[in-house]
């Protein structure tokens, strides 16, 4: 049985991560140095390596000296999580938008 390269561990772990909420969209990834600390690697191509796996997915893109950045969720990733979370939003939003409500009331 074949061996998965690291390339892939690595792209399969940050997919992960990104699912999970840890690297939301529109936020940056690290930067390849950190990366390649954190996961022990020597070579700055097994990061782009993995870069490039994520990006051929839709999942990041890299802007040229801003940094690489989360521009999607992976398929299958945390809905239930999601779905709280938008829960929560609207919750807080009509919250808002009650008090607006009241204050413009008051301003009249």
């Amino acid at each position: 049985m074949a061996k998965t390269p690291r390339y892939q561990e690595i792209a399969d772990d940050l997919r992960r991560r990104i699912g999970e909420g840890k690297f939301p969209v529109g936020t940056a990834l690290p930067p390849i140095s950190e990366l390649m600390g954190e996961y022990q690697v020597d070579g700055l191509n097994t990061i782009r390596g993995a870069h490039g796996v994520l990006r051929d997915e839709g999942l990041i893109e890299t802007v040229q000296g801003k940094g690489t950045f989360v521009i999607a969720l992976p398929e299958g990733g945390d809905r239930e999580a999601l779905r709280k979370d938008v829960g929560e939003l609207k919750d807080a939003l009509e919250k808002a938008q009650s008090a607006l409500s009241r204050i413009w009331r008051r301003l009249d």
